[in-house]
């Protein structure tokens, strides 16, 4: 027996994305604050109080002058005097006009200290409670150092949650790919596969409804292959029988041409002797057919197809009354598959023949056109209906009354349209000026 395989819920796996993503940001913050602690052991920054303690020591003790301080001095400063001009600061500009400020305003805030020595000049300190580099050039050049710390901490975390949703969108799209795999099989109708397992339950739940979709498709095709295969033996031992009586009609008439007959009778003679050797061809086709065989392409001369096409399609012209009007302006030779586009031809020919009213024409055209040849049937018919023009070609159609469809079978136009495409070409039909027109077009 298979040991069932586990599966997780999706939530779980969403709640478990969350998880490792807030302990990687809380590692990379740990990892963060114990480097920053290393950089201020190792003297490379000075604490956030530094600043602030500076200042308390220039002004330790109310000291009588100012002195100037060094360049490891974190805090702004400026030194004005008595009637308020500016005597000396570390700063300048937008800086300089915050404590300029500061000194007509005489405010008290609590990042800000002045005092006033004995000469009467006073000296205003600003300074920021922050990490700064201990390195004058590095303060000057770069941003406040805790600001890059923090922007370092910011740019970790997106980086967590950036590879967290790639590793979570990779996991997942393995998943939903098992999906387009198993539609991919079913639709190729390759159905001798296990159903693959996802994993997560909202997944495999929705496999398991693929799987029966695949069983219920499975059992559907076996039944329609076995009905196929009985159809199939059905037609084919009913073909080889009709070989039969084919072959005592056509010897029976071969009998009677030895006869002496008129030349009405010894000229309907032959033409049932054709028309059952061309029965005989269809039935080996079938034959084929039913065997799994096709008729190969082979490169046959066009004009003599033509004619061959006319000689068969002649004598039920003459039998129905109807007077068929022949055009061969084909040249050269072509590779097609002769009996199938006889027959397809045929087929055009005759349902043009039988749509027509004894005592009028049908014409039959063959001509060469541009990178091709063309064959063209025109009949004196009723022409053919706005649904015909649409699904003549379809098989088993037999909805066109204007075609009096009564007695066929709608295979006819379906079959010449098989073929034509067989053979890469197209199928037209039309209504002229006197009735229907279908034109075959071959490149």
């Amino acid at each position: 027996m298979a040991k069932k395989q586990r599966s997780v819920s999706l939530s779980f796996v969403l709640l478990r994305f969350a998880i490792v993503m807030l302990g990687d940001m809380l590692l990379c913050f740990l990892i963060w604050h114990s480097y920053f602690g290393w950089l201020q052991s190792t003297d490379v920054i000075y604490q956030g109080y530094v600043s602030n303690q500076q200042v308390e020591q220039m002004l330790a003790g109310e000291p009588k002058t100012f002195v100037s301080p060094g360049d490891d001095f974190l805090a702004e400063y400026a030194l004005f005097g008595q009637n308020g001009d500016m005597l000396e600061s570390n700063v300048e500009g937008k800086k300089l006009a915050v404590l300029t400020g500061v000194l007509q305003e005489n405010t008290d805030s609590i990042d800000v200290s002045q005092h006033t020595y004995a000469d009467g000049s006073t000296v205003i300190f600003h300074w920021y409670y922050r990490a700064e580099f201990v390195n004058p050039m590095l303060r000057d050049i770069l941003p406040p150092f805790e600001y890059l710390w923090l922007a370092t901490l910011g740019g970790a975390c997106v980086l967590c949650l950036l590879f967290n949703t790639l590793w979570l969108r990779r996991r997942l799209a393995t998943k939903l790919k098992l999906f387009g795999e198993v539609s991919e099989k079913v639709g190729a109708q390759e159905l001798d596969f296990a159903i693959p397992h996802a994993g997560i339950r909202e997944f495999d739940q929705a496999l398991g409804a693929m799987e029966h979709m695949k069983e219920a498709l499975y059992s559907s095709l076996s039944a329609q292959w076995a009905a196929q295969q009985e159809r199939e033996a059905e037609i084919a031992a009913l073909t080889h029988d009709l070989k039969t009586p084919l072959t005592l009609v056509g010897g029976n008439a071969e009998l009677l041409l030895d006869e002496e007959l008129s030349e009405s009778s010894r000229k309907m003679v032959a033409t049932i002797v054709a028309s059952n050797d061309r029965a005989k061809q269809y039935v080996a086709s079938l034959l084929e057919t039913a065997a799994g065989a096709d008729e190969a392409f082979e490169n046959t001369s066009l004009p003599a197809m033509f004619d061959e096409l006319c000689q068969r399609t002649m004598a039920t012209a003459e039998a129905k009354r109807i007077c068929l009007h022949t055009q061969n302006g084909l040249e050269g030779a072509a590779r097609i598959q002769k009996d199938h586009l006889l027959r397809a031809l045929g087929n055009v020919v005759q349902n043009a023949i039988e749509h027509t009213q004894a005592g009028k024409n049908v014409y039959l055209e063959g001509r060469m056109v541009d990178g091709g040849w063309q064959v063209t049937v025109c009949d004196e018919g009723s022409g053919f209906s706005k649904a015909a023009l649409h699904h003549a070609t379809e098989r088993l159609w037999r909805g066109d009354a204007a075609r009096g469809a009564d007695g066929h079978n709608g295979l006819g136009l379906w079959f010449a349209a098989r073929v034509v495409k067989t053979h890469a070409g197209q199928l037209e039909l039309r209504n002229g000026d006197s009735g229907g027109v279908v034109t075959l077009t071959f490149g």
